[in-house]
């Protein structure tokens, strides 16, 4: 088990990094969306300036809008990141089939999930941009997406089974 033990803290160190990446990025976000406040004007100007004819108000609201989501994707990113950092370190101690673990995998399904959601509120948010270039490069139904959302929670339930089993057998020994 050593090279997997070496992939899993290769990957737990991964998880760290991308974990506080996670939090900075959405704290930058955060801070930019509140500074496009007080520099409304300035931004406005620069749009209009590149933009002529665009309704400048639409693309600025429409940049705070994404700003924001960024900020709220880093919530199920967040839990993803953590959860599974969870999951990897009882695997290390041998303790795989653990209750806890199955919530933890449930609980990354759910933030998943939340992922495909956000999808909604930026298929409404990216038409402020007509007329700017900006589109639905990238973005859009993803199947393995939502794949992936099934994925855990049937995962979740194979690790709640394994934990039951496990309990079980520790029970009768």
């Amino acid at each position: 088990m050593g090279r997997r033990d070496r992939i899993l803290r290769l990957t737990l160190g991964v998880l760290r990094l991308l974990l506080a990446l996670n939090i900075l990025f959405a704290v930058a976000l955060l801070l930019a969306a509140l500074a496009s406040l007080p520099l409304h004007d300035m931004l406005a100007a620069r749009i209009a300036a590149k933009y002529p004819g665009i309704d400048v108000e639409r693309v600025v609201g429409g940049i705070r809008a994404l700003l924001l989501l960024g900020v709220a994707a880093a919530v199920p990113a967040h839990v993803i990141f953590s959860r599974l950092t969870a999951v990897i370190r009882t695997v290390l101690a041998g303790e795989t089939f653990a209750s806890p673990n199955a919530r933890r995998v449930r609980a990354i399904g759910w933030a998943l999930l939340a992922i495909q959601l956000l999808d909604i509120p930026l298929f409404v948010i990216l038409p402020r941009f007509a007329g700017t270039g900006v589109g639905l490069d990238g973005s859009s139904f993803s199947i393995g997406g939502w794949l992936s959302v099934l994925v855990a929670f049937v995962l979740a339930r194979v690790f709640a089974e394994g934990a039951a089993l496990r309990e079980d057998l520790e029970g009768t020994v």
